[in-house]
């Protein structure tokens, strides 16, 4: 078992280099348009972070639905652990989704902030989940906490779907990267899309990583006031 996490580090580890070298060496520089017609540059390469962690966080929101769905289903422990844990990564990547994405825009739109579609759904996104993870902490009877944060986190998911068709829905400024009927045009060139899919591959598994290691020190945590109170 320990040889089989050592493995899939050591993956995570490798497709991680290989998503930098593709990011910063192997994909060529877009030639994307930024304010009055000027090329984004070298900037543009945040492209390769922005948007593997975009998907990522969509992802781990997914997960904790899932697993908020199971407890409502089985009420296992062990659901709502994996539960927090995807919720605590998938607000931490909405963060850098953010941050990235501000990057992105001031060369692009000349200010780090907009009140576009996608951003302003993202926040919303982000603000639900925050209040969940706040929610759970005014809660102290831990069936309850997991029944009541299940019930948020499953109903917190619908706007998953409406933060990403948000640029097909209304009138945007951001780019629809892979089916484009809206808002402005991205061309992506084979060594670029590339690069793209196997960051997202390394996101990905690195994503699951970092659950399953909160998942564990959530169940660590938990057992330890168990031992606690029986003593």
């Amino acid at each position: 078992m320990r040889e089989r996490r050592s493995w899939f580090l050591w993956l995570v580890g490798f497709l991680g280099l290989i998503s930098l070298y593709g990011a910063f060496l192997f994909a060529p520089r877009a030639k994307w348009p930024g304010p009055a017609g000027t090329q984004l540059g070298e900037v543009q390469r945040i492209f390769y972070f922005h948007v593997p962690i975009a998907w990522v966080m969509f992802f781990a929101f997914f997960l904790a639905f899932i697993f908020s769905v199971l407890y409502l289903v089985q009420r296992k422990r062990v659901w709502d652990v994996w539960a927090v844990a995807s919720v605590e990564v998938g607000v931490l990547f909405s963060v850098l989704a953010m941050i990235t994405g501000s990057l992105w825009a001031k060369p692009a739109w000349g200010v780090y902030w907009t009140w576009d579609p996608r951003l302003t759904t993202i926040l919303i996104l982000f603000l639900m989940y925050v209040g969940y993870l706040i929610f759970r902490g005014f809660v102290e009877e831990e069936s309850q906490q997991a029944r009541l944060g299940a019930v948020i986190s499953i109903l917190a998911f619908a706007n998953v779907p409406l933060t990403y068709i948000s640029v097909r829905l209304w009138r945007s400024l951001h780019p629809v990267v892979f089916f484009q009927n809206s808002g402005e045009k991205v061309a992506i060139s084979p060594p670029m899309l590339t690069t793209l899919l196997v960051s997202i591959l390394f996101f990905t598994l690195f994503t699951l990583a970092l659950i399953r290691f909160r998942a564990r020190v959530e169940m660590l945590e938990r057992t330890l006031l168990d031992l606690g109170g029986e003593a």
